[in-house]
């Protein structure tokens, strides 16, 4: 989910395989400004409470019905979208898991043309974490030739489970340049095998698509994945641009705020305008995540007593059973950083994770995992099965270098060195620190 700086010497270093950005700094040139308070400033004052109690009304109402005909497929499907906007606004995972459940009542009582509910369901399940079941629920209905709107659903499930042969197998069944969901498609497999520069390329065609229909939720959501594409790349005023317009189509967009904060943060190395922005959107959206991020902020402000009072707080919170899956990943890296019973607890979440879904990213937690048990030589083994040459995000290349130096193997950890120094923006300064503490030994 993974920040992280203080000051280092700094240097000016080029990405190679993933082409991740260029990042020159020192300890003597301070970082350009991008941002601006005036900028961002009335989108952390919005008051929604308004549209917040509407939109609780509508909601109420629309359980009312759904006590007295639970099989009207209509109301379970109005309910489920409001309650679906409920979560997006406020985050209230019984929110979420409620709207889940009025999508499985929708698919139960849908007799005339099943599939598209079936799709929702299915994109409902990945919103949850609950991979294996959305693809269940896809291979349940979508045999045969299939439509589009189910290979991009399937493309969706396999590119989360691991499964890229499949992925790339719809997506090549998908091409048309001139198709928005082709494209966005095709820009995140280009994510997955490291090439960046083409995955940026794909998206502003998307966005050009995008302009041209005309759809606000197009747009909307073109705009805040490409801010965060801009920023892997080092184009941090483009990331900036973008955010600021995912604001202006969308004020309570609190993404992008978050966006911001990271700009604040691990560019402009600004913690207390970035805690400032983290805490606004923290009150009107409580993420369980946000305590991370502001933990993060506070390890870099020396703050170590407050940081571990929130990761304490975000593990509380995630251990309840309404969550799920949904912050393994978080647990993990968090769980990893404590005592000896936690770093076991960590051990049996990322066996778990790895079995609802394997992909390069989970195994290389479960290697980190390992290593983090005593046991260097498993986790190297498993590192090299499944994680090297097979994912290029900096995560998991920190990982592949801890590992490779454990198991007394520098020249092959001095690999990543480069990509690693490159992703200084992306990584943070917290994480910047600690790698820059580690290669020392090298």
């Amino acid at each position: 989910m993974k920040l992280l700086y203080t000051f280092l010497i700094l240097l000016v270093v080029t990405s190679c395989k993933n082409e991740r950005a260029t990042t020159t700094s020192s300890t003597t040139t301070a970082p350009r400004v991008v941002t601006s308070t005036a900028d961002y400033d009335s989108y952390l004052d919005l008051d929604d409470s308004n549209y917040i109690a509407a939109l609780r009304a509508d909601i109420d109402s629309l359980e009312s019905l759904v006590a007295v005909n639970s099989t009207g497929v209509l109301d379970l499907g109005r309910l489920a979208s409001k309650l679906n906007e409920m979560y997006d606004l406020k985050a209230n995972v019984k929110d979420l898991n409620r709207a889940v459940e009025m999508r499985e009542a929708v698919v139960a009582n849908m007799y005339v043309n099943p599939a598209g509910s079936k799709r929702t369901l299915a994109q409902s399940y990945i919103k949850q974490h609950r991979f294996k079941k959305a693809d269940s629920l896809m291979r349940s209905f979508a045999t045969g030739k299939l439509s589009a709107e189910s290979q991009m659903v399937y493309f969706d499930i396999a590119m989360e489970l691991g499964d890229y042969t499949r992925a790339r197998k719809m997506l090549d069944s998908l091409t048309n340049s001139n198709d928005y969901n082709y494209l966005i498609r095709a820009a995140k497999w280009n994510d997955h095998i490291g090439d960046l520069s083409a995955t940026i390329r794909l998206m502003e065609t998307a966005k050009d698509l995008a302009d041209k229909s005309g759809s606000p939720a197009l747009q909307l959501w073109n705009n805040s994945n490409i801010a965060d594409y801009y920023g892997h790349d080092g184009q941090i005023q483009k990331s900036y641009d973008h955010y600021l317009k995912t604001l202006k189509q969308d004020p309570s967009n609190t993404y992008a705020l978050k966006g911001i904060s990271w700009i604040v943060y691990s560019h402009e190395k600004n913690p207390e305008e970035a805690l400032r922005i983290l805490n606004k959107i923290k009150e009107r959206h409580p993420l369980p995540d946000y305590d991370l991020a502001i933990a993060e902020i506070k390890e870099y402000q020396n703050d170590i007593e407050n940081a571990e009072k929130l990761k304490n707080t975000f593990l509380t919170e995630v251990a309840k059973p309404a969550y799920g899956a949904m912050y393994n990943t978080y647990k993990i890296e968090q769980l990893l950083g404590g005592d000896v019973a936690q770093k076991k607890e960590a051990l049996v979440i990322a066996l778990n994770e790895v079995k609802n879904r394997s992909t390069p990213e989970t195994q290389s937690l479960l290697s980190y995992a390992m290593l983090k048990n005593g046991n260097k030589e498993h986790a190297l083994k498993n590192q090299e099965m499944y994680v090297i040459d097979k994912t290029f995000e900096p995560v998991a290349q920190l990982h592949s270098l801890e590992i490779l130096m454990y198991n007394d193997k520098k020249k092959e950890a001095l690999i990543y060195t480069s990509d690693l120094s490159g992703a200084s923006y992306e990584l943070g300064p917290v994480t910047m620190k600690n790698y820059f503490e580690l290669i020392s030994n090298i």
